[in-house]
């Protein structure tokens, strides 16, 4: 895919926070709410059956904590790693995205952050 006039790391931000943050908190909440099925989401279901209101609200709570630190982990692997390189294409170059930031990491937070920007799901 080329990318015409869109800031690298915000198109790789998007795409992130988008396809794999926002993605992963609709899984779970689906099956927290029961309406997936599968094996993973049997077992789930089985744990969690006798969790009360308050129990299953500070689970939904969880869910984004988890997956922002585990977003924020990824970033600072790639950030603190020379050997791996993660480059967006503009149509003409790859694009090392640790290149473009003084901190992947930092990308995800702060009211200019990615999830703030690019999330529809609960932060």
């Amino acid at each position: 895919m080329i990318i015409v006039n869109e800031n690298i790391l915000a198109y790789f931000g998007n795409k992130l926070i988008k396809e794999v943050r926002d993605v992963t908190i609709a899984s779970w909440d689906m099956m927290l709410n029961g309406k997936m099925k599968g094996i993973t989401a049997q077992q789930f279901s089985d744990k969690i059956s006798a969790f009360n209101d308050e129990q299953l609200e500070v689970l939904k709570w969880l869910i984004p904590k988890i997956t922002d630190l585990s977003l924020h982990s990824l970033l600072v692997m790639i950030e603190q790693n020379d050997e791996i390189k993660v480059a967006v294409y503009d149509g003409q170059k790859d694009n090392d995205i640790k290149e473009n930031s003084d901190g992947l990491e930092g990308e995800l937070y702060t009211e200019d952050g990615w999830i703030n920007r690019f999330s529809k799901e609960r932060y």
